[in-house]
């Protein structure tokens, strides 16, 4: 039997970061079912470690630091001895790497990444063809040596969009498999309806009857979260927020103007970062006309991965300038669509490898809020012609998530044979 260890866990601050940890396992737990698996955290809280004990009452669960700077206690030494292959979970970059690093070095056991980002453009920001084309002139080598070494020695990668793998294959990355491969967010599909139950009888909502809105600046203002000293780059990204959050909020307000009156229908607005509630309440409810802010109900609060899975379940549409909001209402066969900002790396290349093309639309198209509503509008004129596309496209996803676990349990059988 196949002993598997994941390193997953990001931050909490961010449910499409907690998304990745479940929804990883799940893929492991379905498309591995004979295999051992054992959680190596990074950052996870109370709620989180719940609700992982909860649902995967068979995975075991450390919070080890794994790193040449901590010698390991008996936990990891364990973790060490009896894991056969790590996989890096799903996210938005080699967030893990020392990990991973630490984990080869200590073990010489094969590792691999299931579903991840590696953007080389950062901090530049375009919309999604034009880092396509950035992408094509990067031939030169630009991974620095060690990171190079831990990427081309890993026994698979997937990454969860094709400009990355287009990256790494000109950066002469060579592992077995090297393929696009679904960010596990997409099988978080197993949550109980009881979750969203009290949220639904607060507002008064009717499954499959509201609209669910989230909303995102254009850069995440992390010294806000974490409570720590502004500095001169955080006032940077200040004051580009700035210059581009009324615009790209009152494309969401235009939205939910034209969903409630074309409708009736009420409009759920929720975070998947915790600093959303005040962005919604300040920019989003002050500008809501008097015949339209009654329908509209903005969560006052930063809720659970749980509840923003099943509340996305009962919607009858998402809509998000956050990447995972749609990917959660994909595992549950919800249409959704992404207005992605420019700013929010190349992961967005995902819904274009998912045939979610008319899913995704740039937030500086020459007419975003127009675009939205003619994508709700054909959502709301055959529902269940765009779910019948919603559930193909989950079970493909599926079925790749599915074979990444297989190929990660086969590595581990390769070492241990």
């Amino acid at each position: 039997m196949t002993h598997i260890g994941l390193v997953s866990g990001w931050q909490t601050v961010n449910i499409g970061d907690v998304a990745h940890t479940p929804g990883a396992l799940t893929a492991l737990r379905r498309g591995a079912p004979d295999a051992t698996i054992t959680l190596l955290a990074k950052s996870i809280d109370g709620r989180e470690r719940e609700m992982l004990q909860r649902y995967f009452p068979e995975v075991n669960l450390i919070e080890e630091d794994l790193s040449p700077d901590v010698a390991p206690n008996r936990a990891l030494e364990q973790f060490l001895s009896e894991v056969d292959v790590l996989a890096h979970g799903s996210g938005p970059g080699l967030v893990a790497r020392v990990q991973l690093a630490e984990w080869s070095r200590l073990t010489g056991k094969p590792y691999g990444f299931f579903g991840v980002t590696n953007d080389p453009l950062r901090p530049h920001s375009a919309p999604l063809d034009v880092s396509a084309r950035m992408i094509d002139t990067l031939t030169r080598p630009m991974l620095g040596e060690a990171e190079h070494t831990l990427l081309a020695e890993s026994s698979f990668f997937y990454t969860r969009d094709s400009l990355t793998l287009r990256f790494l294959q000109q950066q002469g990355i060579t592992a077995d498999p090297l393929a696009f491969g679904p960010d596990a967010t997409v099988m978080c599909d197993f949550y109980d309806d009881s979750h969203a139950d009290a949220l639904i009888e607060e507002y008064g909502l009717t499954p499959g009857q509201y609209l669910c809105v989230v909303p995102r600046l254009r850069i995440t203002p992390y010294y806000r979260i974490k409570d720590v000293p502004l500095d001169a780059n955080a006032m940077r990204n200040d004051a580009y927020n700035a210059i581009h959050t009324t615009s790209d909020m009152q494309i969401l307000v235009d939205t939910m103007i034209w969903w409630v009156r074309t409708t009736g229908l009420p409009v759920l607005v929720v975070p998947e970062m915790s600093y959303a509630m005040d962005l919604a309440a300040e920019e989003i409810g002050p500008r809501l006309p008097a015949d339209v802010a009654p329908q509209v109900h903005i969560l006052p609060r930063f809720w659970p991965l749980e509840e923003a899975v099943v509340t996305y379940r009962h919607a009858a549409a998402v809509v998000s300038m956050e990447c995972h909001a749609p990917l959660m209402a994909l595992a549950e066969g919800v249409p959704a669509l992404y207005v992605r900002q420019p700013s929010d790396t190349i992961k967005g290349e995902m819904y274009h490898d998912l045939d979610l093309s008319d899913h995704i639309i740039e937030v500086e198209s020459p007419q975003p809020a127009e675009d939205v509503r003619t994508q709700l509008a054909a959502i709301l004129d055959d529902p269940t012609a765009v779910r019948e596309h919603i559930a193909q496209v989950r079970q493909k996803s599926h079925d790749q998530l599915h074979e990444m676990a297989a190929v990660t349990e086969r590595a581990g059988n390769t070492d241990s044979s």
